[in-house]
């Protein structure tokens, strides 16, 4: 009988120590996320939520917030939702989960805007110390891509996710060509029989606002966005190429793309159908074997070859 009450009183002992814990760290992590959000309306952004809840016990600590709201004072970056869900456990605290409900999102002073019913996104902290955030939409039914450059109309897809590693690389190695990245991303979309892909880093001062101020202080600063990689696979024909991007003195976009082009002539179909660009004299001639070309965007154009297919606008009015 003894053995038996020694060790009920430690499964008693351990189940009040978890308990004790869960709702600690539970609390703390609540009262950070108010914080948080306190300490971003204080530096200058647009940030208010309703109620943040703590559920979850025993397993998952789980924090609900209502109709988080959080953009720049110029509306040049946005986010909304009707419901937010932060999920991780007491045995991962760099790991954490996010399911949001309602989604609207805009950035670049409105250029790009999106609309989803429902979004996930994975938080995981790493050796380095830096994080990795992966968001994507699980399924695609209910995303609609309202405005991108060059996009027409509004349009679904039929999947798409981002990865995105912030936080200053140092590694002169991994550093970008003017200086430590302040970002690395990789996106990934499809539609039908279109696969898109990037991969790169934005280098250079931070921007924290989609302002005139903080686009100049960023091309002033040496800010580039370089691609590592870039791949476009449609019907009949594959693209494939790297490059780098900055802003000229009238924010428009500046910089050149080196890329093969298997299937030219599907190409120039695809990019006069979908961002009106008229590239055939350039890419229609191109075979099934794979072709270097060289794009330029410089003047306020886009050059494939030395032929103008496109003029450039500012990224800011």
């Amino acid at each position: 009988m003894t053995r038996f009450h020694a060790l009920l009183g430690s499964v008693l002992l351990a189940v009040l120590l978890y308990t004790g814990l869960w709702y600690t760290a539970g609390m703390k992590v609540q009262k950070d996320i108010v914080a948080t959000m306190d300490s971003w309306r204080d530096s200058g952004l647009k940030a208010d939520h309703g109620r943040v809840k703590l559920e979850g016990f025993p397993y998952r600590i789980m924090i609900t917030i209502d109709k988080p709201r959080v953009g720049t004072r110029s509306g040049g970056f946005g986010f909304r939702a009707n419901k937010l869900t932060l999920v991780s456990h007491l045995w991962t605290p760099g790991h954490w989960m996010a399911e949001a409900w309602g989604v609207e999102a805009n950035a670049a002073d409105d250029a790009w805007e999106m609309k989803d019913g429902y979004v996930r996104a994975s938080y995981r902290t790493h050796e380095d110390g830096r994080p990795i955030i992966v968001v994507d939409s699980y399924t695609t039914d209910d995303f609609t891509l309202e405005k991108a450059p060059g996009l027409d109309a509004p349009t679904s897809l039929d999947g798409w996710q981002v990865f995105l590693r912030p936080g200053t690389v140092k590694d002169g190695k991994d550093s970008g060509l003017y200086g430590a990245r302040f970002l690395d991303f990789k996106v990934t979309a499809r539609k039908g029989a279109v696969q898109f892909d990037a991969e790169g880093g934005i280098s250079g001062p931070v921007v924290e606002d989609w302002t005139r101020d903080e686009l100049t202080a960023w091309t002033n600063g040496g800010g580039i966005m370089e691609f590592s990689d870039l791949s476009l696979n449609l019907d009949g024909a594959r693209i494939k190429g790297n490059g780098s991007l900055a802003l000229d003195e009238n924010f428009k976009p500046l910089g050149s793309i080196s890329l093969e082009v298997a299937g030219g002539k599907a190409a120039a179909a695809y990019f006069k159908d979908t961002f009106g660009m008229d590239t055939g004299d350039a890419l229609s001639p191109l075979g099934a074997k794979a072709t270097p070309i060289s794009v330029m965007l410089q003047n306020g154009a886009v050059m494939v070859d030395g032929t103008e297919v496109m003029a450039l606008k500012p990224v800011i009015d």
